[in-house]
């Protein structure tokens, strides 16, 4: 390959090896040598790219998250006739994307016991446009009399909360109760409980 091509790939071999390696070893356990031996580049060139390691890993995420489209899925769910609706698109988008995507998967799974610089970028590139998109629906519902009034934004927090959390733990729930947990019962039996919470039944 030539090497104008090599340069212009560089960023995201370098992203793709990161990726792997903040999966495998977690945020701390990884290093700017490491990443750089990985993609067989010295750490200078890898300098040239990225000023350092809380910026490699905010570009992990940040292309972590593009690759499962996360506004363009929550913008399809603006026109949902009910918040039940929404709250199945939301809880099954995340579910899907958790599954489905280990490496992602890991790096959440991460950030749950890593206090540094990894945890913030997580929650504002993957978690929180969920939270605001909630926050945003459920506002506007309520005004519209669909829904009786709650703190917007603690409702969304503890909803994809609850399903991340479910994402993150039903191996551990599986290996420890001796259960055969399907997250997407999470769906089934939570949503609707979730969602008759909020309904505002004095106005059906």
């Amino acid at each position: 390959m030539p090497t104008s091509a090599r340069m212009k790939n560089r960023p995201e071999q370098i992203l793709r090896e990161a990726a792997r390696l903040f999966a495998s070893r977690g945020y701390r356990g990884t290093s700017v040598r490491r990443i750089a031996e990985a993609c067989g580049v010295s750490e200078a060139a890898l300098y040239r790219h990225f000023p350092g390691k809380e910026h490699i890993y905010e570009a992990v995420i940040a292309w972590k998250a593009g690759q499962h489209d996360i506004a363009g899925h929550l913008a399809g769910l603006r026109d949902a006739a009910d918040i039940e609706s929404v709250l199945r698109g939301v809880a099954e988008h995340i579910l899907g994307f958790l599954e489905s995507d280990p490496e992602l998967l890991a790096l959440k799974f991460g950030a749950c016991i890593e206090s540094d610089a990894a945890a913030p970028i997580l929650f504002r590139e993957v978690r929180l446009p969920y939270i605001d998109f909630l926050k945003t629906e459920i506002e506007s519902r309520t005004a519209r009399g669909e829904l009786r009034t709650v703190d917007p934004f603690i409702t969304a927090r503890c909803f994809v909360g609850m399903v991340m959390d479910c994402a993150l733990s039903a191996g551990v729930w599986n290996r420890a109760a001796g259960l055969d947990f399907d997250s997407a019962a999470v769906v089934t039996n939570n949503v609707p409980i979730f969602a008759r919470g909020l309904q505002n039944h004095a106005s059906a």
